[in-house]
C-alpha cells in the first residue's frame, strides 16, 4: 500500500496486530498513532454535526422566542418598559425548571474581592445581544467582531467598556 493511500480502522487494526505479533514496536507505535488519528478524526466530524444541529436548532427557537417576546413588550405600557433593559429566560430541561425575570442594567455593589471597580448586572452577552451588530467607534468593526476576533481578557474587557458605554451605563 502506498503511504498515504487512506486506511480503514479495520485494516490499520490488522496491521497493528500483525506488527504485535512479529513484535515490530516502532511498526505497532507508527500504526497506533494512525489509529489516533483516524478515531480523533471520526469524534471531530461527529461532534462537528452535532454543533450544527444544535446550530440550526437554537436558530429555530430563537426565532420563535423572539416573535413572543416581541408580542409581549407590545403589550407591556411604555413607562413600564422604560424601567427595564430585557427580558431574561431560562428553561432547564433536566431539572423541569423555567425562571423568567425583567432586567435592569444597574450598578451593584462591589464585594470584598480584590476587584475595586463597578460591577455591573448586565453580563457581556447581553450587552453583545444588544448592540453586537453596530460599530465600535472608528475600528471599522462591530462590538461582535471585535470580541470575538481576540480572547485576550484585557481586549475583550475594552471591548465590554465600550458596549457598556453605548449602554449608558458607564
Amino acid at each position: 500500500m502506498a503511504e498515504d493511500e487512506v486506511k480503514t480502522k479495520e485494516q490499520l487494526l490488522a496491521e497493528m496486530k500483525a506488527a504485535t505479533d512479529a513484535g515490530d514496536w516502532k511498526a505497532v507505535s507508527k500504526v497506533s498513532s494512525q489509529i489516533a488519528r483516524l478515531v480523533a478524526g471520526e469524534e471531530k466530524a461527529e461532534k462537528d454535526a452535532k454543533q450544527a444541529a444544535v446550530a440550526t436548532i437554537t436558530d429555530e427557537v430563537k426565532k420563535v422566542l423572539d416573535k413572543t417576546v416581541t408580542k409581549l413588550i407590545e403589550t407591556i405600557p411604555q413607562e413600564q418598559l422604560e424601567a427595564m433593559d430585557g427580558i431574561w429566560y431560562s428553561n432547564d430541561f433536566a431539572e423541569k425548571l423555567t425562571t423568567c425575570r425583567l432586567v435592569k442594567g444597574a450598578i451593584r455593589k462591589t464585594g470584598t474581592g480584590g476587584g475595586g471597580g463597578k460591577k455591573f448586572s448586565i453580563t457581556t452577552k447581553e450587552l453583545l445581544d444588544k448592540h453586537g451588530s453596530e460599530l465600535m467607534g472608528d475600528t471599522g468593526k462591530s462590538f461582535q467582531q471585535a470580541y470575538d476576533e481576540d480572547t485576550d481578557g484585557n481586549a475583550r474587557y475594552k471591548v465590554r467598556m465600550k458596549l457598556l458605554k453605548a449602554e449608558g451605563l458607564s
